[in-house]
C-alpha cells in the first residue's frame, strides 16, 4: 500500500471526524483508520473508519464479514468482547464503527507476561470462558490467535476479530477456496483441509492448544520447523508434528494431557463440552498451588 493511498484514506475521514470531539489517531492501515475519543454517552471509544469492497473498489474489506462481526458483537454483553455501539455503512464505500476502547496489548506482543505455568493456564481458562459465550450462540470464532487476543492490565483477555466467525445455524458466506478462511499458522487440521463438515466449536479448541503450548515455550510456535523439522508450520499441523518434548520437564508434565487433547488431530478426540476443558484446567492448576 503506497503512502499516497494511506494519505488519501486519512483525508477521506475529515468529514466524519468533524462530528466527534478531539479524536486521536491510534492506528492507520491500508483500508482502515482507527481513532480514540471521549464519547458523551459511552466514555472512551474507538472510532473505526474503513472502506469496503464495491464494484468500483475491490481493495476494501468484505462488507459481509464486517456485518457478521457487528451482528455477533451486538448480541454479546461480556467482559471478554468489546461492546459495539454503532455501525454505519455509507453509500460511498466507507463504513463507520464505534465500539468500546480496550486499553490493552495484543498477546503476540506480551507472551512473556505469562511466564509461570499457572499464569498460562489461567489465561487459557479465561479464553475458554470467553469463547463459551459465542459457543453457546452456536458460533465458532475460527481465527483465534495471539494477534486477536488483547491483554488488559488485569491480564484478562479480550477476544476480537470475529470477521470469519461462523454461525453453525446459518448458511456460510465463505467462498470455496483451498484452505478456507483461517490464519494458517493457528488453524486446526480440519481448517487446513477445508473440511467444513468437521468445523465446529472444537476447532477453536485446537487454536487454544497451540496458544497454550506457545506460552509454555516462551513464544515459540510448537509446530515450528526449527523445533520439529518439517516443511512449514501448516505442514506440521496437518501431520500432527508438534514439540511434545517440553512436557518432559517435570514442572510442565501435568499439563500434557490437557495440551494433547486440545491438539488432537480429529475434532471428536477433543473435549465435548467447555466445562470438561475447565475441569481439566482446574486439575492442572491444583498442582501449581
Amino acid at each position: 500500500m503506497s503512502d499516497q493511498v494511506l494519505k488519501l484514506e486519512e483525508e477521506q475521514c475529515r468529514d466524519i471526524l468533524d462530528h466527534y470531539n478531539n479524536p486521536e489517531l491510534i492506528y492507520k492501515g491500508g483500508q482502515r483508520i482507527v481513532y480514540r475519543f471521549d464519547h458523551p454517552e459511552y466514555g472512551v471509544v474507538a472510532l473505526k473508519v474503513g472502506r469496503y469492497k464495491t464494484p468500483d473498489n475491490p481493495n476494501g474489506w468484505d462488507i459481509e464479514r464486517i456485518e457478521r462481526e457487528i451482528n455477533i458483537l451486538q448480541d454479546i454483553d461480556s467482559q471478554y468482547y468489546p461492546k459495539n455501539f454503532c455501525f454505519k455503512k455509507l453509500p460511498d464505500g466507507r463504513y463507520i464503527i464505534i465500539e468500546e476502547f480496550i486499553d490493552s496489548t495484543p498477546l503476540s506482543h506480551c507472551m512473556d507476561t505469562f511466564k509461570k505455568p499457572s499464569e498460562a493456564l489461567n489465561l487459557i481458562k479465561n479464553l475458554v470462558i470467553g469463547l463459551n459465550v459465542i459457543w453457546k450462540m452456536n458460533v465458532v470464532h475460527r481465527d483465534l490467535k495471539p494477534d486477536n487476543i488483547l491483554i488488559k492490565e488485569s491480564n484478562l483477555p479480550t477476544i476480537i476479530d470475529l470477521g470469519i466467525a461462523r454461525s453453525l445455524d446459518s448458511t456460510s458466506i465463505t467462498e470455496t477456496l483451498l484452505g478456507g478462511p483461517c490464519s494458517k499458522l493457528y488453524a486446526a487440521p480440519e481448517q487446513l483441509h477445508y473440511d467444513k463438515k468437521r468445523i465446529d466449536k472444537r476447532t477453536d479448541q485446537y487454536n487454544l492448544g497451540i496458544i497454550l503450548v506457545q506460552l509454555l515455550l516462551k513464544g515459540t510456535h510448537p509446530f515450528d520447523p526449527s523445533l520439529v523439522g518439517g516443511n512449514s508450520i501448516p505442514h506440521n499441523i496437518i501431520n500432527g508434528n508438534w514439540y511434545t518434548s517440553i512436557f518432559n520437564e517435570p514442572v510442565l508434565s501435568p499439563i500434557f494431557p490437557l495440551a494433547s487433547q486440545l491438539l488432537s488431530p480429529k475434532p471428536y478426540q477433543r473435549f465435548r463440552f467447555s466445562n470438561m476443558i475447565l475441569d481439566k484446567i482446574d486439575s492442572c492448576l491444583e498442582v501449581y498451588q
